[in-house]
């Protein structure tokens, strides 16, 4: 809850003056192995704050929010008191504003509230009148303190800190020289470098802030935590920039070079093409490079965020099963080694179609290998199929010159595959098969993908698109959204109309670029 209060309650204050970028000093007296750090930019004159506060007011909860966390931040710096925060903590407050958790002894991380302070005087008066009280003194600076929360502060330089007591004593070492601090750990510097300047906002976390802070968790920060660690990781930044048409995310992360060989072999970088192959409509395309590599990590997050989490165990099972009948798995999986898109496209009175499609420079090979395993996939599903008094088989249908082999499982149920003009291309359903061997109408040329991903992307390690407000619309026929915070959030999330993103890497870093489309 702190977290949130602190990121969108300070969008919605500020002061001090104008300036390119964002005040960046809260972290000079942040200790230098904090495990995850925010920071906010509350400067009003600033264009970008202003462009973020006007995006923010599209959400239509934003008054009631934005109401909500000034109340809650208010009471944070008054001590659980009643503080107006437009009339009492907003005319000291400075340029900037950064939470830090900090690594402690303990299992549990400490916490450390930076405020910057454009008016001491009224910012001690204000906190006197609250009912801080002496709490004695550190290294020459006063400590003070709220009985009725036991929350600790004290003004160093031109910020007020609070937190606990060990907390607060941390960012006085850091502040006095007697520890380093954030700004400068070599970790943080790499994460941070290339930060866009017109950025309202801006996080940080170690290698070991994901592993222990957001990797554990369940739902999307359990999903964000297993998408960004890897062992190799030293530390992650996200920035976050509104931008005409919506609002701009910036993922950057930072390797140990002496252990990326413990991740794996890593993403080639291609041009991307198969954007251009995917059906037009489609909810989602995902475009890669070694899908066969990506996919168990891709599924782990989906099983954090609770989606579709039996796939991977169900797939493992598959691959278990088809290898005891004969098939190298491993072959068949090599498949997607190259460029390879994922698709999820409406069919017109059927459940939505999930194909691969992937580029061959061997046709033959290919429907080889796919050939060999109509048998053994037809029997391992012969048993779920008995059920439904049909059995399982292979048949061919036409799609123009093109000879397709469709698995009947159940009814509604089936899987179909072709290969022609040096495409793969397995679904479930025949036409999506047809629809992008036809290649009449793709997604490029769809409103939202332009919107998100204009232009022809460069070299990349992997393309994504998403048309949010379909996906959220399949959510809630298939009854995955039926939850009290959905429905509280549902009118806010349908704002957001489409997502692209774009990812590269570096020699000892990877950077992901995402587009949110608000219109």
């Amino acid at each position: 809850m702190v977290v949130l209060v602190v990121v969108l309650v300070l969008l919605l204050s500020g002061g001090g003056s104008s300036q390119a970028g964002p005040a960046t000093g809260a972290a000079a007296i942040v200790p230098a192995d904090a495990l995850a750090y925010v920071h906010v930019s509350v400067d009003s004159n600033r264009p970008a704050v202003q462009q973020a506060l006007s995006l923010a007011a599209r959400f239509p909860d934003y008054p009631v929010i934005s109401a909500t966390v000034q109340t809650r931040l208010g009471a944070i710096v008054s001590g659980s008191g009643s503080a107006r925060f437009a009339q009492q903590v907003k005319p000291w407050l400075g340029s900037e504003a950064a939470l830090a958790l900090l690594n402690t002894p303990t299992s549990t991380a400490g916490s450390l509230i930076v405020l910057d302070v454009r008016d001491r005087r009224g910012a001690q008066a204000f906190v006197t009148r609250a009912g801080a009280a002496a709490a004695g003194s550190y290294r020459g600076t006063t400590l003070l303190r709220y009985s009725s929360s036991g929350t600790e502060l004290a003004f160093v330089s031109h910020y007020m800190v609070l937190g606990q007591d060990s907390s607060v004593r941390a960012a006085i070492d850091v502040a006095s020289g007697h520890a380093p601090s954030l700004q400068r750990n070599p970790v943080y510097v790499r994460a941070a470098a290339g930060e866009p300047a017109d950025r309202v906002l801006d996080a940080y976390a170690s290698g070991a802030g994901v592993r222990r802070l957001l990797a554990p968790q369940r739902g999307i920060v359990g999903a964000l935590g297993v998408l960004l660690y890897q062992p190799a990781l030293d530390g992650v930044t996200l920035s976050l920039s509104a931008a005409p048409g919506g609002a701009r995310l910036r993922v950057h992360s930072a390797f140990d070079p002496s252990l990326l060989a413990v991740n794996g072999p890593r993403s080639t970088p291609f041009t991307p093409t198969l954007q251009s192959a995917a059906p037009s409509g489609s909810i989602l395309m995902l475009d890669l490079s070694g899908l066969d590599r990506i996919a168990p990590h891709v599924l782990g997050a989906g099983a954090a965020a609770g989606l579709a989490a039996q796939i991977g165990p169900l797939l493992h099972r598959l691959g278990q099963q088809l290898g005891s009948e004969g098939v190298d798995v491993r072959q068949f999986v090599s498949l997607f080694h190259g460029e390879t898109a994922v698709a999820i496209t409406p069919s017109r009175g059927h459940a939505p179609s999930l194909s691969i499609i992937a580029r061959t420079s061997d046709e033959t090979g290919a429907r080889e290998q796919l050939a060999a395993l109509q048998a053994p996939l037809a029997q391992a599903f012969q048993r779920t199929a008995a059920g439904e008094g049909q059995v399982p088989v292979f048949n061919d249908r036409q799609i123009g010159a093109v000879t397709a082999h469709q698995l009947s499982l159940a009814p509604g149920l089936e899987l179909d595959y072709a290969v022609s003009n040096g495409l793969v291309v397995i679904s479930t359903n025949l036409d999506a098969v047809a629809a992008v061997l036809a290649h009449t109408r793709s997604l490029t040329g769809d409103a939202g993908y332009r919107a998100t991903l204009p232009g022809s992307p460069p070299r990349v390690t992997s393309l994504l698109f998403l048309d949010f407000t379909q996906l959220l619309s399949l959510g809630e026929q298939t009854g995955l959204t039926r939850g009290a915070r959905y429905r509280a959030l549902r009118a806010d999330l349908f704002k957001v109309r489409a997502v692209g993103l774009q990812s590269t890497h570096g020699e000892a870093d990877s950077t992901a670029e995402l587009f949110l489309q608000i219109p």
